[in-house]
């Protein structure tokens, strides 16, 4: 059997991962993170009234030239007037209270003769002629309502909250985060606290790809290391099929065509399943089905080979469940020293993309260079090595 092309398994992950689930959820800090499956709509105006910009003395002159003013009221935060200025009148308001009707502008304290604190004086005089509307903060000038505040598929910051918050929104409509459980397989690997003997190695696969999934905006519900006994995996995947609360599984390891490759025993009978081998290095053996009803996808056992498939495969069928813009790949100059690839296959070389907007790949091994890497170049099958000065395809990660 021929090699895979890398797009045919890509859209054959998204396939079986499909399409996301709408729920609506408080637009509080919990909500951070998420990606709206609809418009933010303001439902109030923002600022719902006019207010005042600084705490000081809302003014109404009766004369250009006029300084001193009676003060006729006072006015905190949090209240409504149930007065009006009428001309060479004056009213103590505070940051972000409602400005009494007739308020032509506002002048700061420390432009008048007023002490800060204390009860409101009976007159007071400010320093210069202030400007008609400053500082004040006429209503609907930030937002009015109806208006879209951020459009579908956009990121909900913390900043989006304020905003939305401030304009009267109280709930979201954002896509749901997809709920992984991640399965790494191998009996050579030995969770962290036990002493890995000598033939053992320290597991990492586990949370390695729950950490990337969770960057991937994922609810990562259980994370498991399974040995090479196919009934421990089945009836780990029995269990994981029978919770309602998993949506995907993903698998590293036991992939490949050796003796002791569990999830190929295991998965590779059941009619939903099937084992291929992609035209890209790392990461070339991958399997996909369904367990039960349950997506599984199965990346290779290398860390480096479960990391690159993860941001090549998987990681842009999440996106876009999740109602994240597609990610699109940039262009680089590759510089440093020349290096060798393989031809018939796609290559993903760890590599690290530099503030001056030129790429190199490390000349660490393996893991060293993953540790380094802030992207990936690409390299066609058909180049069988990289020189200085080559504009190559750079995905970031």
């Amino acid at each position: 059997m021929g090699h895979v092309p890398v797009a045919d398994h890509r859209a054959a992950v998204e396939r079986l991962v499909g399409d996301g689930v709408v729920e609506r959820v408080a637009l509080d800090r919990h909500a951070a993170g998420r990606r709206l499956a609809g418009d933010l709509v303001a439902t109030d105006d923002l600022p719902r009234f006019d207010a005042s910009a600084m705490d000081g003395y809302a003014v109404r002159p009766a004369t250009p030239h006029q300084r001193a003013f009676a003060v006729v009221g006072d006015v905190p935060a949090g209240t409504a007037p149930d007065f009006e200025l009428t001309e060479g009148q004056a009213a103590r308001v505070m940051t972000g209270a409602r400005l009494p009707a007739g308020t032509v502008a506002v002048v700061p304290v420390e432009r008048t003769d007023a002490t800060p604190t204390g009860p409101a004086p009976a007159t007071v005089t400010i320093d210069s002629a202030p400007d008609d509307g400053q500082h004040v903060r006429t209503r609907g000038e930030d937002v009015f309502a109806g208006s879209v505040l951020a459009a579908t598929g956009s990121a909900i910051t913390p900043a989006l909250v304020a905003l939305g918050r401030s304009a009267g929104c109280t709930a979201v409509d954002v896509w749901a985060a997809t709920r992984v459980a991640v399965v790494a397989t191998g009996a050579e690997l030995v969770r962290p606290e036990v002493d890995p003997g000598a033939g053992g190695i320290h597991e990492s696969n586990s949370d390695m790809v729950a950490a990337l999934a969770g960057e991937a905006g994922c609810a990562v519900v259980r994370v498991e290391v399974c040995s090479d006994e196919p009934d421990e995996l089945r009836a780990l995947l029995d269990a994981l099929d029978a919770d309602p609360g998993v949506d995907l599984v993903i698998t590293t390891g036991g992939v490949s065509a050796g003796a002791y490759e569990v999830v190929r025993q295991v998965c590779s009978p059941l009619p939903a399943f099937d084992f291929v081998h992609l035209a890209m290095q790392p990461g070339g053996p991958q399997g996909l089905g369904r367990y039960g009803t349950t997506p599984v996808v199965c990346l290779p056992g290398t860390p480096v080979g479960a990391f690159v498939a993860f941001h090549v495969l998987v990681r842009p069928a999440l996106d876009r469940r999740h109602g994240a813009p597609t990610r699109r790949p940039g262009r680089a100059a590759y510089v440093g020293r020349t290096r060798r690839t393989r031809t018939g296959r796609v290559q993903f070389v760890t590599s690290v993309l530099a503030a001056d907007g030129t790429v190199s790949a490390p000349d660490a091994r393996h893991l060293t260079a993953l540790a380094a890497a802030n992207c990936l170049i690409e390299v066609p099958e058909a180049v069988d090595q990289l020189i200085a000065g080559d504009d190559v395809v750079v995905h970031h990660l």
